[in-house]
């Protein structure tokens, strides 16, 4: 029988995995550089939450690719992502 402290342990460890494939794979939706924030996991829900910033070329990027329209990249975009139930699928 597992101790609370190993199936925290668990789960721990399973966040951190899904936080680190979310700043691989999300900047990927993007045809321009951003940068992955903060990834926050909500255990009421059982889904994660990431923002996302355009990076210090995404401006320059986006404007050559508009045909040199001025673009300003003031804010944030935000993203939850609910977790499925293994049994469901």
């Amino acid at each position: 029988m597992s101790t609370l402290n190993d199936e925290m342990s668990d789960v721990q460890s399973e966040v951190e995995d899904v936080r680190a494939r979310l700043r691989d794979e999300v900047p990927e939706f993007f045809e321009f550089d951003v940068t992955v924030g903060n990834i926050t996991y909500n255990a009421d829900s059982n889904s994660v939450s990431v923002t996302v910033e355009p990076s210090s070329g995404a401006r320059e990027q986006l404007s050559d690719r508009l045909g040199g329209v001025n673009v300003k990249t003031d804010g944030k975009l935000g993203f939850e992502f609910r977790f499925a139930d293994s049994e469901a699928e």
